[in-house]
C-alpha cells in the first residue's frame, strides 16, 4: 500500500484552501492515513512562520497579532499530520543521491532540502506528491511522484 510525502508546496495549498476540489478528491481516494510529512518540510513551514515573527516590529504591537494567528494556524494544520523522521536509510539515499549527481556532474544547483526529501522518499518507497516535478525529476523516477493540484484523479 503506497504512502504519499507532501511537499511544501501542496502542504501550502491545503493550508489556504483546503477544500480545492482536485487536492480533495486526491486526499479522499488514497485517505488521510496514507499521506504523511517529511519532517524537513514541517521544518520548512515552522521556518518561515518564525521568520515573519522575527520581523514585527517591536514599537508596533498591534502589528503582532497577524503573525502569531499565522503561526497558530500552522501549528494547527501540521498536527493533522503523521511526520516521518529523517532516518538512518535516508542517510544512506542522501549520500548516494550526492554521488550520482556529481557523477552527472549535474549544473543546476539542488536545494538541500529537495536532495533530503528525495532521499526519504526513495528510502521509504513512498510517492512524493508536489507540484514541482522538474526540481525532483532527476533524483526519482517518474512513478515516485504525483501532482495533485494540477492532475486529476
Amino acid at each position: 500500500m503506497n504512502r504519499y510525502f507532501w511537499d511544501s508546496n501542496v502542504l501550502r495549498l491545503f493550508n489556504n484552501n483546503p477544500d480545492h476540489p482536485v487536492l480533495r478528491s486526491h486526499i479522499e481516494r488514497v485517505s488521510w492515513d496514507r499521506i504523511l510529512l517529511p519532517c524537513v518540510v514541517v521544518a520548512e513551514s515552522w521556518r518561515g512562520r518564525l521568520r515573519r515573527i522575527d520581523t514585527v516590529p517591536k514599537a508596533r504591537p498591534e502589528e503582532a497579532v497577524f503573525p502569531y494567528q499565522k503561526l497558530i494556524d500552522t501549528h494547527e494544520v501540521l498536527r493533522q499530520f503523521t511526520v516521518a523522521p529523517f532516518d538512518k536509510e535516508s542517510v544512506s539515499q542522501l549520500q548516494l543521491l550526492r554521488q550520482d549527481l556529481k557523477r552527472r556532474k549535474k549544473r543546476v544547483k539542488k536545494r538541500h532540502a529537495d536532495m533530503m526529501i528525495a532521499a526519504m522518499t526513495l528510502s521509504h518507497d513512498y510517492i512524493l506528491v508536489t507540484r514541482n516535478e522538474k526540481d525532483f525529476a532527476d533524483m526519482l523516477p517518474a512513478q515516485q511522484m504525483e501532482n495533485w493540484i494540477d492532475n486529476r484523479t
